[in-house]
């Protein structure tokens, strides 16, 4: 049932590769051509990641994610009890780390597999590359991947998508707003469920000030933020030009 886990030499080529993208003489992005059987995907080092979008991430998905060895029965227990107290999917069980062995190393289509052999070989992988990866590595790689929605894989494609603007300009609001709709990307959409993703983002806010990663002023100074969303994701510029 085990032995059969990918190796993680895979990991560097399950990495999306990026999408190519075509420039005007300005500067100005006209047009992104995707990459065959994957969405809009342009890798950052974690280095060009607002703290906040990490500090987001780590809070909304994975609270404990410093501290354990890549699973965390705690994180589960706490999931658990958050989600019942909500009523609603509030925190998922698995870590950053057995989300990010998921998305590189076995199929990452929801429903794909859920079994309990799914979650012991996602287990099994997320401790085998806490010992070879450190966290700044792991959380670079779940953040350059991660889907969130309108064929956005990772956290710039997802800031050009719905804000058109690259992940380094991107503001708390803004990324509370990100981590909050990472967990369903589908039904969270904030360009199609608008209401259903702010309060998605007023979760990821509580729980940034709850673990101390900023104040309870600016959790509320970020909620009561505008956020100016694009029209469409990914406009074309130009399409006389680029088609």
């Amino acid at each position: 049932m085990l032995d059969d886990l990918p190796s993680l030499d895979d990991l560097d080529a399950g990495l999306a590769l990026p999408s190519t993208r075509i420039y005007d003489r300005h500067g100005r992005l006209l047009y992104e051509i995707l990459p065959p059987q994957q969405g809009r995907n342009r890798v950052l080092p974690l280095s060009e990641i607002p703290r906040h979008c990490v500090n987001a991430i780590v809070a909304t998905e994975d609270a404990n994610y410093y501290r354990h060895p890549g699973v965390d029965p705690l994180g589960i227990a706490r999931a658990l009890w958050l989600n019942l107290r909500g009523g609603e999917i509030v925190a998922g069980g698995s870590t950053i780390t057995q989300q990010t062995a998921r998305l590189l190393l076995l199929d990452p289509r929801p429903g794909s597999e859920r079994s309990l052999r799914r979650k012991l070989r996602e287990a099994l992988l997320a401790l085998k590359m806490q010992r070879r990866f450190s966290k700044d590595e792991i959380l670079e790689l779940y953040l350059n991947q991660v889907y969130f929605g309108n064929l956005a894989y990772g956290i710039d494609a997802a800031a050009r998508a719905y804000f058109q603007k690259g992940a380094g300009d991107l503001s708390l609001a803004e990324c509370a707003l990100l981590a909050g709709i990472a967990q369903n990307a589908i039904i969270n959409d904030p360009l199609a469920q608008r209401e259903r993703a702010k309060s998605r983002q007023a979760v990821s806010l509580r729980l940034m000030a709850q673990q101390g990663y900023i104040s309870g002023e600016e959790s509320r100074t970020a909620l009561a933020d505008e956020l100016q969303f694009a029209a469409v994701p990914f406009p074309i510029e130009a399409p006389h030009f680029v088609m």
